[in-house]
């Protein structure tokens, strides 16, 4: 409106029913009127009602009031001095923002709370809209402290203070006084704090998993602590109420669909234990100890004694791992039973102990019953030829410091093309002629012991095919079935092979394909599966579990002691038999892979016949004399273009070749080859010396 149209209306109404007003009125505008009200107030009201009052009492009731169109104070001053803002409804919005709120207060910017007393500056929370006392409540109390003590707090109606956080940044439940960056201070029964994982967030699909740890040990002990997962000490839940299990000592599962693992640590004492519980809730609880520098398994007897107590089950190193004491690996006593009764317990040095008995193929100290089920200590070579010259000598070598000794003319029979079997206790020459050549079914014996002749041979053998092992069911054992060692055949420079767990030798080939197996512990020749080979000139070696025979034709079969049978394979290359092999209990055997008189060698797996390697000798040679031994083996002379007595040590561990002297030779002769050599264990072969 114009300066022109300004009026200001007076009505005073005097003797009138109506109150005093004055009427601010302008060309065009809603006039504005200042009203007198009989309550001496003043009122300013628009066209749509009352606009805000000023009253002329100073001592009670509102004395000024912003209202809204309906009359409603939005502020209020009361002479109290308390000031109403949007009491009845509405919001406060305080700052530069122009947006609309549905919050009674919004501010928009830094609020200030402050203090200069000794009365904290906080903010209090009510309920049921209460608004006096003392509520719970948020503050900083820094006016009653100073420096980094200064805190945050949140106490509850009680004036307690449930947290805190000092300006330094430290988190104190129930506690003011924070000494790490979170410090809680509890109960007996609330001492503890849960992390928790929910179920719809584990991807394993195991259900809610939680990791607790607690202080005090509700139903256990007052000193106790630990931490574990799936478990917490009594109280399931302390908050909004208690819930106590009791279960498994106090330690019940949260989640019980899996297991669970913690650890209690026990200040009283300085124990610590470990605890495990299945899915299934078999419980492993208090089971490993530690205490004292020591460790108990399932006790705490002897903690601090000793460094490692076990109380019930087993202890099993894996792995190659192995028991030292003060770092020398420590070796307990082979088992011992009825079978080892009265036996020899025989060092192998650091290889390992066993108990040497007659036919002991059980594992001693852990290490390889086929290797260690005794101990060769020395062997013996016995027959062989020299030009057209026959043997019937017999020499002993000692493997500890390779010594050979002659036995002298201990052979019923001249033994040219030969080879032989062993037992525990006794050796066999199998084909002995008293002549250059020829076929004979005869066989030889002398005792391991001492290198002597036992008795002379005979032409006897086994009628039935399965020998020693029980009676024909069907037609019974008559007076004309006889027994002994002499091969169903007469044969000339056969394959051999000897089965030392099963404590059986194989003879086949020479000019016969059938195969004589000699029961060793009742000493029968029987016949069992043919070979399907009748050439002479056949190379044997017996190793754990099969046999090896390769023929002057070229065939080369392997045999599984387990049923004697015999399955083709080419295992040893070009050779043709003359070149014979020698067997170790290491898993492996050595053969020429040519013909007599070559270099070439292998070394072959026992197990599958695969080679292993392939290399040349320095010295030609074939038709040796092998004679095995434990963990080295010797050639005892060969034919390298004449019958020698020359003598290499072969080591089994490393393929090693060493040339041996006068004192490892043979005697009696200037040289033999196509020979029968036997070995023996001197623990064993002492029990039966005659």
């Amino acid at each position: 409106m114009a300066n022109s149209d300004k009026d200001i209306l007076i009505t005073p109404n005097k003797n009138q029913t109506g109150l005093p007003s004055i009427s601010f009125v302008g060309q065009g505008n809603v006039p504005l009127a200042l009203n007198v009200q009989d309550s001496n107030n003043i009122s300013f009201d628009g066209t749509a009602g009352q606009l805000f009052t000023i009253t002329n009492n100073l001592t009670s009731g509102n004395i000024f009031s912003v209202n809204d169109v309906s009359g409603v104070p939005s502020i209020s001053v009361n002479a109290t001095g308390r000031i109403d803002i949007a009491r009845y409804n509405g919001s406060l919005n305080i700052g530069a923002n122009n947006n609309t709120t549905d919050k009674q207060l919004s501010v928009t910017g830094s609020m200030v709370l402050t203090t200069r007393t000794t009365t904290a500056a906080g903010m209090h929370f009510f309920s049921d809209g209460t608004n006096t006392g003392t509520g719970h409540q948020f503050g900083f109390d820094g006016p009653n402290l100073s420096g980094n003590s200064e805190y945050f707090y949140f106490r509850n109606s009680s004036n307690t203070n449930l947290m805190n956080i000092t300006t330094a940044g430290a988190v104190g439940i129930n506690n003011t006084s924070p000494q790490k960056l979170f410090h809680i201070v509890g109960g007996h029964g609330n001492t503890s704090m849960q992390m928790t994982l929910p179920s719809g967030s584990n991807g394993g699909g195991t259900g809610e998993i939680n990791l607790s740890l607690w202080v005090s040990e509700p139903g256990r002990t007052w000193d106790g602590t630990g931490i574990g997962a799936n478990v917490i000490n009594y109280y399931t839940q302390s908050y909004p109420t208690s819930t106590a299990d009791s279960s498994n000592s106090y330690f019940p599962r949260l989640n019980t669909s899996v297991g669970q693992a913690y650890i209690r640590m026990l200040t009283n004492g300085g124990r610590i234990e470990f605890s495990t519980m299945d899915n299934n809730g078999t419980s492993y609880r208090e089971q490993i100890h530690m205490q004292k520098g020591s460790l108990g398994i399932n006790t705490t007897s002897g903690l601090g004694t000793y460094k490692l107590v076990v109380n019930g089950g087993d202890v099993n190193l894996i792995g190659g791992a192995k028991y030292r004491i003060d770092g020398e690996e420590f070796t307990a006593l082979p088992e011992e039973n009825d079978s080892t009764r009265g036996s020899y317990l025989v060092s192998d040095g650091t290889n390992g102990a066993f108990w040497a008995y007659p036919g002991n193929t059980a594992g001693s100290t852990g290490v390889d019953a086929w290797r260690y089920r005794s101990i060769i200590t020395h062997g013996y070579i016995a027959g062989g030829y020299k030009g057209s010259q026959p043997w019937r000598s017999v020499n002993k070598t000692w493997h500890a410091n390779d010594t050979t000794f002659y036995c002298g003319e201990q052979l019923d029979r001249a033994a040219a093309y030969c080879d032989g079997t062993w037992s525990d206790y006794n050796a066999y020459v199998h084909g002995v002629t008293n002549s250059y050549a020829g076929n004979s079914s005869a066989t030889s014996s002398y005792n391991l012991h001492t290198g002597m002749l036992r008795a002379q041979g005979d032409s006897r053998f086994s009628q039935y095919n399965y020998g020693y092992e029980g009676d024909n069911n069907n037609t019974g054992i008559g007076y004309n079935v006889t027994g002994g060692w002499a091969m169903s055949a007469g044969r000339n420079d056969a394959g051999c092979a000897t089965n030392q767990k099963g404590q059986a030798g194989y003879i086949t080939g020479g000019g016969n394909s059938s195969t004589n197996k000699l029961h060793f512990p009742t000493e029968i020749m029987y016949t069992t599966t043919s070979s399907g080979v009748s050439n002479d000139y056949v190379a044997g070696v017996g190793m754990e579990n099969r046999a090896y025979f390769s023929w002057s034709n070229g065939s080369q079969k392997y045999m599984n002691y387990s049923n004697d049978s015999y399955a083709n394979q080419n295992f040893a290359g070009s050779n043709r038999g003359w070149s014979k092999a020698l067997p170790s209990k290491y898993g492996h055997f050595y053969i020429s892979t040519s013909n007599n008189n070559q270099t070439p060698m292998r070394k072959v797996r026992g197990s599958d016949g695969a080679a292993l390697r392939n290399f040349n000798r320095s010295r030609r040679c074939g038709e040796e004399n092998w004679e095995m031994g434990q963990d080295w083996g010797y050639k005892m002379g060969d034919y390298n273009g004449q019958q020698n007595n020359h003598v290499e040590k072969w080591t089994y561990s490393n393929d090693a070749i060493a040339t041996l002297g006068s004192s490892a030779r043979p005697k009696g002769h200037y040289g033999q080859s196509s020979a029968a050599c036997s070995s023996a264990a001197a623990s064993v072969t002492a029990t039966r010396a005659q």
